[in-house]
């Protein structure tokens, strides 16, 4: 299948436009990069192809020399976990096309409501724990069934209003620890060759480049233009979702 010069042309494409936004964005590498290359192979195989260049994106953006800038959203990431082993393990006793309708709502729902300048950096602590908790595990169970966990997650850290730098570790974070129960899943299941790794060790050469043109990308907006793409982005991506289960 890999002989294929075309194959790689589209799949290497693909990782680098991922690349581009995720180094802007702080997320989107999986949003861009899967449904191009899933036109031309299973998604399965597609989500595993993108495995390497998401742990590796995620954990640069991470910036883990610089410490940890806080463990406010530890609880949510600790049930968003527990939600994906859960989520996993159900994927074959739901109908996967309404689960993803439900998340794609959400995501238009909640992108548009931040539009409107809704902010809950004000919440009181105690209540956001509960809440963060509820979207972690809320996330993976969505996200052990459809691959895509992050919108939730994000949609409530826009809300947040954090700084542009603070905003793009914590993504990265929650991305990089959610990756490890999702395609170690997926591995476990079967539905990862060999081959599969090998390629996907390989697309980390085009997903690094193209991160560091992004990252000189965000460096060139302010804190308004960077809120506004990430909500442009969220309800592409809802709308993206919802269009392909009908």
């Amino acid at each position: 299948m890999y002989s294929d010069p075309t194959l790689i042309i589209i799949i290497i494409a693909a990782v680098f436009c991922g690349g581009i936004v995720k180094g802007t964005l702080g997320f989107g590498m999986p949003m861009v990069a899967l449904p191009i290359i899933a036109f031309a192979m299973p998604a399965t195989t597609a989500m595993i192809l993108l495995c390497a260049p998401i742990l590796l994106t995620n954990f640069l953006q991470i910036k883990f020399k610089e410490g940890v800038s806080s463990y406010r959203f530890l609880p949510m990431f600790l049930s968003l976990i527990v939600g994906l082993i859960i989520g996993a393990r159900l994927i074959l006793e739901i109908n996967i096309n309404t689960i993803t309708q439900i998340i794609a709502v959400s995501i238009i729902f909640a992108a548009l409501v931040n539009c409107f300048g809704i902010k809950i950096q004000n919440i009181k602590k105690s209540w956001e724990k509960t809440i963060t908790i509820l979207i972690g595990f809320g996330s993976g169970i969505l996200g052990g069934l459809s691959t895509f966990y992050g919108p939730p997650m994000l949609a409530y850290l826009v809300a947040a209003d954090l700084p542009k730098e603070k905003f793009i570790r914590t993504v990265s974070t929650m991305y990089f620890i959610g990756s490890f129960p999702l395609y170690g899943s997926l591995i476990y299941y079967g539905f990862a060759t060999k081959q599969d790794l090998i390629v996907s060790l390989a697309l980390i050469i085009p997903a690094f480049i193209s991160q560091q043109i992004g990252t000189k990308i965000r460096d060139k907006i302010n804190q308004k233009q960077f809120r506004t793409c990430i909500l442009v982005t969220l309800i592409i991506l809802g709308f993206s979702l919802l269009i392909k289960t009908l």
